[in-house]
């Protein structure tokens, strides 16, 4: 004589396994947005011109210059080069003021 199964124990599993790969995936978002908060930020000083210059006094050196951002990994370029790919907004973290004049990350 065979042996009836349930149903439900395959659907039990199936929704077992659906929580936890849940709560792994929960797991990882927030693990990844700590470490993002916690990431260093580089910040240069910019002209209008999109130029990196002098971080001494950024904002008060000339009208118009200001902060400008780099990530965690991203290379800040030295004085006289292209700020083209900097973000304007400034993080949630601390940024890190004193990269190089020669650049950095």
């Amino acid at each position: 004589m065979a042996k009836r199964t349930d149903d439900r124990d395959g659907f039990g599993g199936v929704l077992a396994s659906f929580w936890i790969g849940l709560a792994v995936i929960a797991v990882v978002f927030g693990v990844g947005a700590w470490l993002q908060a916690d990431s260093t930020t580089n910040e240069v000083c910019s002209s209008p011109a999109a130029v990196r210059v002098d971080d001494t006094d950024c904002s008060a050196h000339h009208p118009g210059d200001l902060w400008v951002y780099y990530g965690t990994g991203q290379r800040a370029p030295a004085i006289d080069g292209s700020t083209a790919g900097a973000s304007h907004t400034a993080p949630d973290g601390s940024a890190r003021s004193g990269v190089p004049d020669d650049g950095g990350s």
